[in-house]
C-alpha cells in the first residue's frame, strides 16, 4: 500500500526560510475532495491522545452554554453594569440552560428587559468565556464576558467605552474559524451557519480524515516510525516553517487578508499560510506591547527564534494541557539550548525570561509573553508609527497591503494615513475594483465612486463573492444619494443575488424600493429579511413604516414596539410611533412618545414638536 500512497502523492521543493531545502510532498487528504469527519471518528483508534487534548484549551474553545462547559456554572453569577448605556445584564440558569436578562431601572421600576438564552460559550476558560446566540443558524456575539483568571464579568473585548453592540455583532468566519472547528458555513452569508462543532478538533491540525479513515478501515497501515503516512499530516513531519504555519493560522491575531479565491476554511495544515493568506500587525518605534493571540509576533522577535530551528511545538506539546504539566516542564524545555543553567538551582525561567502581562486587547487577562528577552528595567515610549507588516509574508502584494490599510481603517482605527496608504498601494496593484470602492466609500468620496464606476468594467471573476456583494451594496448607497436610482437599483439588487443571507444588505435594498415608491416589492425584501432572522430591529422598523403607508395603524405599532424591545434606544422607531400616532389624531400618544425621544435625546427636534403642541 506504502507505494500507492507514494504514487497518487505529487512531490515539491520546499525552501525553508530557516534550515536547509528539504524534500515535501503534498498530503492526500489536501484534495478538496476529502471530507471533514469529526473529531470522534479519531477517537475510535487514538482514544488516549484524545482524550487528553480534550482537557486542553484548545479542546474547550467552543462548546454549547451548559453548567459542565461553562465557567458561569461555579460563579458568583456578576450583574455587570454599563454605565455609557444604561443597561445591566444579569447571567441565570433555568436547569442546564444559560439566559442573559438585559435590563434597565428608573429607580425601583424595570423600564426595559430582554432576555435572550445562551447557546454556546467561546474561550476555554483558562482566560474567559464569552456567550454566542443563534436564531436560524446567524450567530451573534452577547454582551458579556466572564473573565475566569480575576473571576469577574465584564462587557466583552471591543463593548467597552460606548462600543456596546448589545447582540448585534456578527460571529463570521473569520471568528469562528479560529475558535472552532471549521463549521458549515452558509455560502452567501457572513454570520449563518448549518452546523456548528464543539471545540478546535484534531482535524484543525492534521487536517480532513476522510481518506485517512477509510484506509486504515480498508487495512491499510503504514509503518510509521520508518515511513510517513500522507493519508493524514502529522505536523511533526512537516518542514519547520510548515509546522509554524500550523500554529500561527491562529496564533497570529492580527488583520488578516485573504489571497484571491481562498477562504478562512482554505487552509490545511501543511499548505504554506502565506498562499492562503497574510496577517498584519501595526508596528510603532520603541513599542514593546502585545494583543492576546501574538504568540507568533512576539516569538519571531526572540533570539531563540532567529538562531535555531525552534518552533511552537519545540516547548508546547498541542495534545497536553498545560494546567497538568509539572513545574519544571518549561525549565527543563529551556535547559535542553542553555547549559549555562543546568548547574544552577533554575526554577521558573519564564517569569523573568517570558513574564505575563496584560494585553493591549483583552482586559482582565494576563497572558505569557513569548518574546523570550533578558529582563530590563528599560521603558520605551511607543513611537511613530511604521506601518502594517505580514507577519507571516515578507513580500505581500500589492493589493495585499491596500486590503489591510483598508481594512484595519474599517475595523480597527479611523486614522487617515491607513486611507493614504491604501491609496498608495492601490495605484501600483492589479485586479483592485472592489478595493477601490471600499477606497472612495470608507474616504466619502461620493463623487470619486461614481466616477471610478462608470470609468471602470469590473471582471466578476477576480473577485470573492464577498467583496464583490459588498462593493455593489456601497456603490448602490453612493449612487442612490446622487438620485442615479437605475444605477442604483441594479447595483443592490446584484448585491442581495449575490449574498442572499446578507440581511444588511436586504435593509438596503428595501430602504432604497421605499425612498422610490416601490412599497411591494420593498415589503417583500424585508419579509424575505424577517423570515431569515426575525430579531433584527430594522426589519421591523421599516415593515411597520410600510404599515403606516397602508394605513394599518394596528399592525404598524406592534412591529414598531416590537423594534423598541429589541432596542429600546431606537429613536427611529419611536418617531415613526410618533407618525402613526399623528396620522391617526391621537395627541396624547404624540406626547407620549415624544417625551420618551427626549428622554433618549434631549437635544432631539421632538422638543420643539411638543410645544407647538
Amino acid at each position: 500500500m506504502r507505494s500507492i500512497v507514494f504514487l497518487l502523492a505529487t512531490c515539491l521543493l520546499f525552501a525553508c526560510q530557516r534550515g536547509e531545502v528539504s524534500t515535501y510532498t503534498t498530503y492526500l487528504n489536501h484534495n478538496d475532495t476529502v471530507k471533514y469527519v469529526g473529531k470522534e471518528e479519531c477517537r475510535m483508534c487514538h482514544s488516549e491522545i484524545y482524550d487528553s487534548y480534550m482537557q486542553t484549551g484548545m479542546g474547550q474553545s467552543f462548546h454549547f452554554a451548559t453548567k459542565e462547559h461553562s465557567a458561569l456554572a461555579n460563579s458568583q453569577m456578576h450583574v455587570i453594569y454599563d454605565t455609557i448605556k444604561n443597561l445591566s445584564y444579569q447571567p441565570f440558569w433555568i436547569n442546564d440552560s444559560l439566559y442573559i436578562k438585559e435590563f434597565r431601572l428608573n429607580g425601583k421600576d424595570t423600564t426595559h428587559q430582554l432576555i435572550k438564552k445562551v447557546d454556546y460559550k467561546i474561550g476555554s476558560g483558562q482566560h474567559t468565556n464569552s456567550h454566542l446566540f443563534e436564531v436560524n443558524g446567524y450567530v451573534h456575539q452577547m454582551p458579556y464576558t466572564y473573565y475566569t483568571q480575576d473571576k469577574l464579568a465584564d462587557l466583552p473585548p471591543g463593548f467597552e467605552d460606548g462600543q456596546n453592540t448589545r447582540f448585534s455583532r456578527e460571529i463570521g468566519l473569520e471568528c469562528m474559524s479560529c475558535h472552532n472547528a471549521y463549521p458549515g458555513h452558509e455560502s452567501g452569508s457572513f454570520n449563518k451557519y448549518s452546523s456548528i462543532p464543539s471545540g478546535i478538533d484534531c482535524e484543525r491540525c492534521h487536517g480532513p480524515g476522510e481518506v485517512h479513515v477509510k484506509q486504515k478501515l480498508a487495512g491499510n497501515i503504514i509503518d510509521t516510525s520508518k515511513y510517513i503516512d500522507y493519508t493524514i499530516v502529522n505536523p511533526a513531519k512537516l518542514p519547520i516553517d510548515l509546522q509554524f504555519d500550523v500554529c500561527q493560522r491562529c496564533h497570529l491575531q492580527g488583520t488578516s487578508i485573504l489571497a484571491e479565491g481562498n477562504t478562512f476554511t482554505s487552509f490545511k495544515p501543511g499548505m504554506k499560510l502565506s498562499d492562503v493568506m497574510d496577517t498584519y500587525l501595526p508596528k510603532y518605534e520603541h513599542d514593546n506591547s502585545f494583543i492576546m493571540a501574538s504568540h507568533v509576533d512576539r516569538l519571531k522577535q526572540s533570539t531563540c527564534f532567529q538562531n535555531t530551528e525552534m518552533t511552537c511545538v519545540t516547548c508546547h506539546n498541542p495534545h497536553k494541557s498545560v494546567t497538568t504539566l509539572k513545574a519544571t516542564y518549561f525549565d527543563a524545555k529551556c535547559m535542553q539550548c542553555h547549559d549555562v543553567c543546568k548547574d544552577e538551582k533554575t526554577q521558573n525561567c519564564t517569569d523573568c525570561h517570558m513574564p505575563k502581562s496584560t494585553s493591549t486587547d483583552i482586559m482582565h487577562v494576563a497572558i505569557t509573553d513569548h518574546k523570550i528577552t533578558i529582563p530590563s528595567n528599560e521603558k520605551n515610549q511607543k513611537g511613530a508609527f511604521l506601518g502594517l507588516f505580514a507577519i507571516n509574508n515578507s513580500n505581500p502584494t500589492h493589493l495585499s497591503k491596500a486590503k489591510a490599510y483598508l481594512k484595519r481603517y474599517e475595523s480597527f482605527e479611523s486614522s487617515q494615513f491607513y486611507l493614504d496608504s491604501a491609496f498608495k498601494y492601490l495605484q501600483i496593484s492589479e485586479h483592485n475594483f472592489t478595493s477601490y470602492i471600499q477606497y472612495y466609500y470608507l474616504k466619502n468620496d461620493t463623487k470619486g465612486l461614481v466616477n471610478f464606476v462608470m470609468s471602470n468594467d469590473v471582471d466578476s471573476s477576480k473577485y470573492s463573492q464577498t467583496d464583490l456583494a459588498m462593493a455593489y451594496s456601497r456603490m448602490g448607497e453612493v449612487f442612490a444619494s446622487q438620485n442615479m436610482n437605475t444605477n442604483a437599483e441594479l447595483y443592490f439588487k446584484i448585491s442581495v443575488d449575490l449574498m442572499p443571507f446578507v440581511i444588511d444588505y436586504k435593509i438596503k435594498y428595501g430602504s432604497f424600493l421605499l425612498n422610490v415608491n416601490k412599497k411591494t416589492i420593498a415589503s417583500s425584501v424585508f419579509h424575505e429579511a424577517l423570515k431569515l432572522n426575525p430579531t433584527i430591529k430594522e426589519v421591523h422598523l421599516n415593515l411597520g413604516y410600510i404599515d403606516i403607508l397602508n394605513r394599518e395603524y394596528e399592525m404598524a405599532d406592534r412591529r414598531l414596539k416590537q423594534a423598541i424591545v429589541l432596542d429600546p434606544d431606537y429613536i427611529l422607531a419611536y418617531e415613526n410611533l410618533v407618525l402613526s400616532a399623528q396620522m391617526q389624531n391621537k395627541n396624547i400618544q404624540m406626547k407620549f412618545y415624544l417625551k420618551k425621544i427626549l428622554e433618549i435625546a434631549p437635544g432631539h427636534k421632538a422638543n420643539q414638536i411638543l410645544k407647538n403642541l
